[in-house]
C-alpha cells in the first residue's frame, strides 16, 4: 500500500514539473505586479495588473494610462485623418519596481471625427481611434484603447464655453449694461434710474447673449495630461 501511495506522489511531482517547464517555456506568468499611477487615476482604473515573466511584461485590459500631448492641439485647424501623438514623459514602473514602458514612449491616434461648436455653448467634439504605441527604439505595437473619461471624446466643459460667451460677446456683460442702461434712460430713469435699472437688464442681456453664441474648439498645449485605456492586452519585450 505504501509502494502504491508512493508511486501516485512521484507520479504528481514529475508532473506538477513537467507543467511548470512547460509554462515557462510559453513564457507564462512569473509574477503579478501593480502598476504606480497617480493617487486620483489609481482610484479610477478597473484594474492595475501587470503580468511580469522573466522576457515580456504584459499590460493587461483595462488599464488606465496617464498620456500628454506631444503637440499643441486646436480642433479649429484639425481634419478627420490627422494623426494625433501623445507621449510619456516619465518612465510608467510597477509599484514592485519593474519598468513596464520607458520614458518617450508615443500612443499614436487618428482623428476619425470632429463635431464643429454649435450655437447654444455646444462645444466641438474630437472622436480619436488609438492606432499604436511607439518606444524609444522605433518599436511598434498596435493597441486598441479608448479616451479615459465619461464621454469618450474631447470636448471642453460647457462652463468653460459659457465663460467664453459671457466674456467675449461684443464686450458681454459690459454691452449688456449699456443697453440696459439706454433702456433705464428711455424708462425716465435718467441717471440714478438709469444705473440702477440698467445694471441688472444690461447683466440679463450680456448672460443671454453668451448663452446662445457658439461653443469652443477644443485646444491643448503640449504638455497638458489625459488618460488612456486599454481595451486589450499589450505585451512589451524586456
Amino acid at each position: 500500500m505504501k509502494k502504491i501511495i508512493s508511486m501516485i506522489l512521484c507520479a504528481i511531482f514529475v508532473s506538477f514539473n513537467l507543467s511548470v517547464c512547460s509554462l515557462a517555456q510559453e513564457g507564462d506568468v512569473v509574477s503579478v505586479e501593480h502598476l504606480q499611477l497617480p493617487k486620483k487615476l489609481y482610484k479610477k482604473t478597473p484594474t492595475d495588473i501587470i503580468n511580469s515573466t522573466s522576457d515580456t511584461v504584459e499590460i493587461v485590459s483595462y488599464n488606465t494610462l496617464p498620456v500628454s500631448f506631444a503637440q499643441d492641439f486646436n480642433s479649429k485647424y484639425a481634419k478627420v485623418g490627422d494623426e494625433v501623438v501623445f507621449i510619456l514623459n516619465e518612465c510608467l514602473k510597477t509599484r514592485e519596481g519593474t519598468e513596464v514602458l520607458p520614458a518617450g514612449t508615443k500612443f499614436v491616434a487618428e482623428i476619425c471625427d470632429i463635431n464643429k461648436p454649435k450655437a447654444f455653448n455646444r462645444s466641438g467634439k474630437v472622436y480619436l481611434n488609438f492606432k499604436y504605441l511607439e518606444l524609444p527604439d522605433g518599436t511598434q505595437h498596435s493597441i486598441d484603447a479608448k479616451l479615459f473619461n465619461q464621454k469618450d471624446f474631447l470636448s471642453r466643459g460647457k462652463l468653460n464655453a459659457l465663460g467664453k460667451g459671457l466674456g467675449s460677446t461684443l464686450g458681454g456683460m459690459a454691452i449688456g449694461t449699456g443697453a440696459g442702461c439706454g433702456i433705464g434712460i428711455a424708462a425716465g430713469s435718467v441717471i440714478i434710474g438709469g444705473f440702477a435699472i440698467g445694471m441688472p437688464i444690461g447683466f440679463a442681456i450680456g448672460a443671454t447673449a453668451g448663452l446662445v453664441t457658439p461653443g469652443l474648439y477644443y485646444k491643448a498645449k503640449a504638455g497638458d495630461k489625459i488618460n488612456i485605456q486599454l481595451l486589450d492586452k499589450v505585451v512589451i519585450d524586456k
